[in-house]
């Protein structure tokens, strides 16, 4: 995998908090339930989530009040993430 497709999915799983809690086995099958769908940037936008917002895979909301940009994964985002990484990860609102 090259360093620039590690950067994607890095950023993805720290959006749902996948960095640092870990997905469970049932029947020999790897499942995840995020506890947020959220990154905020600093004052610009950032050009990873950027391609991600442009694949389908995330959304951006407007600037905030501290000039950052908040992004989330989509359905789409979040089955992109799964397939990566071999697991099933649920929607909060599933």
């Amino acid at each position: 995998m090259t360093a620039e497709k590690n950067n994607y999915i890095e950023k993805a799983k720290h959006c749902i908090g996948l960095d640092r809690k870990k997905p469970y086995t049932r029947r020999g099958k790897k499942f995840y339930r995020p506890y947020r769908n959220y990154y905020v940037t600093g004052r610009r936008p950032d050009e990873y989530w950027d391609m991600m917002v442009a694949a389908g895979y995330a959304e951006r909301g407007e600037q905030n009040s501290h000039g950052g940009f908040t992004y989330w994964l989509t359905r789409v985002g979040l089955d992109w993430l799964g397939k990566k990484l071999g697991i099933q990860i649920w929607d909060e609102e599933d």
